[in-house]
């Protein structure tokens, strides 16, 4: 019989004294720990210690160890949180109605239903009595400081919950938090007797449900707890001891004898750098002894890279979100296609999403690996706004028009045959196009249950693994794993044939898999380990590397609850948030003293603190040695990679090229590029070599500085005077239009973020309309108009120029021409350099005097069509304000002068060629591997 608690220092192994203590007993033992990842670590110290086949210890979480006496002793079944917050819908939906307002469906409803779930959950696991959910519910009617659904909800909360154990009980489906709840009532003796004794490894906190159950095992002397720190320094485990009626023992302080490194680096690569450099000195044996915490799973990737390149030897346990795994990407693709669809209409950017995913093109048809990525390349071809083709720079397309369209069967015919020597029967190819926009696209249209998604998804998963690349990756193949066990989810319970729309069940699904995370593979308890700051727990490493040591990722504080404010959950005697901070300071502490070294790692960068778990550390040592500089930070810097300049190329203008030249229409953005770098002009504007773009889910600047220009061309049109903007039916008329075009943008409707969007971008419209009313002019003269002239250089040849204006004013009965600009605006001119520029015309004074051509050469032309300007200027969006060009003569005659000086240059110099100074701008040129 065992009843008692063991306190060890928060310096020793836990695991070894722990195997130790399971080695020289003789009991039949379970282990209980706060996660899985120790148990592993138990084994190889038992397997050491026993050197020879023995039966290991029962290990549970402590999740598990309830799950088992529920599990054991009740007919009670684990159901889906889906299926639970379905349950509660209707619950609401049917008893308590008032508290849907406006909520008609169950999308609408799943995002609370969430909160209400994770908020009976709490009152499960601290076993909030009936008496006091009542006293709040009274409360409730007085009305707290919080919105009136809350108020609604917490009136009622007592009788919801209620009804929800009853259901539970009705249909034998059980939760987390009821587990722990209906434990602590119906726990007898007889629930242990599988086991002589049962050890309770390094608690921290615990739910009162727990405290019941693990006070009760104590009670029969059944239980012994290992509790590792100074009850002392943590309140938490004060309470613990205070709870089991147990003094708290004195503890010798032992001072930590770890040798401290502390890094200072300036992005995730870099930090991923310094950790590989460290550890490439390490032996294998050292390396067994070596943990990397990532407390944010998003630098995972940089880490990862770093250290491959030095060895093989290593296991990552940290739980990457699935959504980021190439196979994700393609499903999320197809659901936008779905969501953007407009009846048998599909949106051409969902398509091009679609056929460039990787795995897409690498799917093999009639055993030829080429085909798939000919017919990729050949329907984005086909789609793309510049080809001559009659569905070219269309935004929804008939899905039919491309299976059936002649030009792609002949141009995938002609690729087939030219590039890839394979000849294909014309027939065959269409059946092809017909089997995957059957696949991609129209299966997914009839979606009306999430049964029959379960049944598409499972079917499109079999096609793409038998197709495709993907058993290859070893992340992909994890997270088929994770998408099967969703798909078998979704077939249970009475949601599976709850009929809805489209567009609810891709929304569920996203919902389900947004908190998925996948294991990366690995050797758990040899090689060098990449864990989580949780997975960390109760492991003793020697050498530790804690990276992104920074407050935003350690610690890591959850967000309060959505619905229920601290202050009323703090009433309910639910401290889970109260208590979070000194949870993973309890973990933090427990890790690093362990080590023998401990290699800290944080961002310095102005928009990240350093973590208060770091600021303690460094300031325990300054006040330890009375000296603010003993400790000492490394800064890292990553050594700079030049390119070789001498090996960047050079065009010869040919006589071709000097007449295409001759013929160009130069705009201020085919100058601008000249003069920041000869060969981007030459590759942009001559071999006519254009960046792919990207397709993804993130809206670019370039779509709403569309979207912003095209709405003000409508709304400032011809001919609107000033007076008239500033009616009270010009406003309503203002945003009545914008609302309108909101509505009908298909880049912003079906984004999660669209009332983010809507938000930001009538607040922006607001104010421009505001400053519009604030301005003084006659009338709106023109809008987006085209121009078209001519201009002399120095050899008396003439050249094409044009233009198109966003908009022209009438002021004092002459011109006044703007340019929107959405993005960053920079000062026009450059007085300090401009007189240097005068004196000298070369390209560095050039660019340090003038920002762009562009106000310059839309005067030169507009006068040379119109007539006077009095002035120009480019209207900033962003800060709402006219930055306006100086209409000195001096300057504007010089500027013209540079324009001629340019427009000479690209036509009369006899190579295309790098300039040295142009390297400034080099690491972010789309065109930097052509060059070198």
């Amino acid at each position: 019989m065992s009843k008692k608690i063991i306190n060890i220092n928060i310096n020793e192994d836990i695991i070894d004294i722990v195997s130790d203590y399971v080695f020289k007993s003789k009991n039949k033992i379970a282990l209980i720990c706060g996660g899985k990842r120790p148990f592993l670590f138990f084994k190889k110290k038992l397997a050491e210690k026993y050197n020879k086949s023995f039966f290991p210890p029962y290990f549970f979480t402590h999740n598990d160890f309830i799950d088992k006496l529920i599990f054991d002793h009740t007919n009670l079944r684990k159901s889906s949180t889906l299926e639970i917050v379905f349950m509660l819908y209707k619950i609401i939906k049917d008893k308590f109605p008032q508290l849907l307002n406006e909520i008609s469906s169950f999308k609408n409803f799943i995002e609370w239903g969430f909160e209400i779930f994770s908020f009976i959950e709490q009152l499960d696991f601290e076993d909030v009595p009936e008496k006091r959910l009542k006293f709040l519910s009274l409360n409730a009617e007085i009305g707290y400081d919080v919105p009136e659904f809350i108020n609604k909800l917490l009136k009622n909360i007592f009788e919801i919950r209620n009804i929800f154990h009853n259901n539970l009980e009705k249909t034998n489906n059980t939760t987390d938090g009821y587990n722990f709840l209906k434990a602590s009532y119906i726990f007898d003796e007889k629930f242990v007797e599988d086991f002589d004794e049962i050890i309770l490894v390094a608690p921290f906190y615990l739910y009162k449900t727990e405290l019941k159950i693990f006070k009760k095992i104590y009670s029969i002397g059944k239980i012994t707890i290992f509790i590792q720190g100074d009850p002392k320094k943590y309140e938490t485990l004060k309470e613990i001891y205070a709870f089991f009626g147990e003094q708290i023992p004195i503890i010798k302080d032992i001072k930590n004898k770890y040798n401290l490194n502390i890094y200072s680096v300036y992005d995730s690569q870099s930090q991923g750098a310094l950790i590989r450099n460290i550890i490439s000195s390490y032996k294998k044996k050292d390396l067994d002894k070596t943990i990397i915490v990532v407390p944010d799973s998003n630098v995972i990737q940089s880490i990862e890279s770093e250290i491959s390149m030095i060895t093989n030897n290593y296991n990552i346990s940290v739980g990457y979100p699935i959504c980021k795994i190439p196979i994700l990407t393609m499903i999320f693709s197809i659901i936008d296609a779905q969501l953007l669809r407009k009846k048998n209409f599909y949106n051409s950017k969902s398509i091009i999403a679609i056929f460039n995913n990787q795995f897409f093109k690498n799917m093999i048809f009639f055993n030829k690996k080429n085909i798939s990525k000919i017919i990729s390349n050949n329907v984005e071809k086909m789609l793309n706004q510049y080809s001559k083709n009659c569905l070219s720079g269309k935004m929804f397309v008939l899905l039919s028009d491309i299976i059936y369209n002649n030009n792609l069967i002949h141009e995938i015919d002609n690729t087939l045959i030219y590039e890839a020597y394979e000849y294909i029967d014309n027939k065959k190819i269409v059946n092809i196009l017909i089997e995957i926009f059957n696949d991609f696209f129209i299966v997914w249209e009839k979606i009306d249950t999430l049964f029959k998604l379960s049944e598409i998804l499972c079917f499109f998963l079999k096609k793409i693994y038998k197709l495709s690349i993907i058993k290859k990756y070893p992340s992909n193949i994890e997270a088929i794993k994770i998408l099967y066990s969703i798909s078998e989810e979704m077939k249970t319970g009475n949601i599976s044939t709850e009929k809805m729309n489209n567009d609810e069940i891709f929304y569920i699904f996203k919902k389900m898999i947004n908190d998925k995370n996948i294991v990366l593979p690995g050797s758990s308890v040899k090689g060098l380990q990449i864990l989580g700051f949780l997975e960390s727990r109760n492991i003793t490493f020697d050498n530790v590397f804690i990276a992104n040591m920074n407050d935003s990722a350690i610690p890591m504080m959850k967000k309060d609850y959505a619905l229920i404010p601290k202050n009323i959950m703090y009433s309910l005697g639910i401290y889970i948030t109260k208590k979070d901070y000194e949870i993973q300071k309890y973990h933090f502490d427990r890790l690093v003293s362990c080590s023998k070294t401990l290699n800290l790692i944080f961002l310095d960068d102005d928009k990240y603190e350093k973590s208060r778990f770091l600021e303690k550390i460094i300031w325990d040592n300054q006040l330890k040695n009375k000296d603010l500089n003993s400790i000492k930070i490394t800064k890292f810097i990553v050594p700079n990679f030049f390119v070789n300049f001498k090996t960047k190329k050079k065009f010869l203008k040919t006589k071709d090229i000097k007449k295409y030249l001759k013929n160009m229409f130069y705009t201020y953005t085919k100058i601008d590029t000249y003069l920041n770098c000869k060969l981007k002009f030459y590759y942009k504007y001559v071999l006519k070599v254009f960046e792919t773009k990207q397709i993804s889910d993130d809206i670019l600047n370039l779509d709403i500085g569309i979207f912003v220009h095209n709405f003000l061309m409508e709304v400032f049109h011809e001919k609107l005077d000033n007076d008239k903007i500033k009616s009270l039916d010009f406003k309503k008329f203002y945003f009545m239009k914008l609302n309108e075009k909101l509505k009908k943008s298909v880049f912003f409707n079906f984004r999660e973020d669209f009332f983010m969007i809507k938000k930001i971008l009538t607040y922006k419209m607001q104010n421009i309309l505001h400053y519009e009313n604030l301005r003084t002019f006659e009338t709106i003269y023109a809008c987006e108009k085209k121009y078209i002239s001519k201009i002399e250089t120095k050899l008396k040849e003439e050249y094409n120029l044009c233009c198109i204006i966003d908009r022209i004013d009438i002021i004092n009965n002459t011109y006044t021409i703007f340019d929107y600009k959405t993005g960053y605006v920079n000062n026009i001119i450059n007085k300090k350099f401009f007189d240097i520029m005068k004196r000298d015309y070369k390209r560095q004074n050039i660019r340090k005097a003038i920002n762009s051509l562009q106000l310059p050469l839309y005067k030169y032309v507009f006068e040379k069509n119109t007539g006077f300007i009095a002035s120009c200027g480019i209207y900033d969006i962003k800060k709402i304000k006219i930055v306006m060009f100086p209409m000195l003569n001096d300057i504007y005659n010089e500027c013209i002068n540079v324009l001629k000086t340019l427009i000479y240059e690209i036509n009369n110099e006899e190579y295309f060629e790098f300039y040295a100074d142009d390297r400034i701008k080099c690491s972010i040129c789309e065109y930097f591997y052509m060059c070198r």
